[in-house]
């Protein structure tokens, strides 16, 4: 038996052992450091997706729970106008000169008191002043 042979195919064997170990090490350091990235990734899509949806809840808990989303609310918007404000149109109906003063004291008390206070009783309360 040759012992340089078996000493040559020993050492050889060794040095490729380690060669083989060095590279392992480098393929899990690299599949280590993808699966780092890739669990932070999906940890912080996660907590967006958790900010997002609290932030929508408290959004809907200060609207007051309304059930109607905000695209049928912009629909509704835009197909039917706002009506003008009554004492917006007593103001400008004064303004342009359609109404006199007593007029438009009348209009916009009728306005103000609401549908609450009958006919009677705001002449009444008119009669005392």
């Amino acid at each position: 038996m040759n012992w340089r042979k078996v000493l040559f195919y020993t050492i050889f064997g060794l040095g490729l052992l380690v060669a083989l170990q060095i590279a392992l090490s480098v393929v899990a350091v690299v599949i280590g450091i993808a699966w780092t990235i890739a669990t932070s990734l999906a940890t912080l899509a996660v907590f967006a997706a958790l900010f997002y949806g609290g932030f929508k809840l408290v959004s809907w808990y200060r609207d007051g729970g309304a059930t109607a989303s905000p695209t049928d609310a912009t629909a509704t918007d835009q197909s039917k106008p706002e009506p003008p404000d009554r004492v917006e149109s007593l103001k400008e109906r004064y303004a342009n000169g359609h109404l006199s003063e007593a007029e438009f004291e009348r209009e916009l008390e009728r306005e103000l008191d609401g549908p609450e206070i009958d006919a009677i009783d705001r002449e009444l309360s008119r009669e005392h002043e």
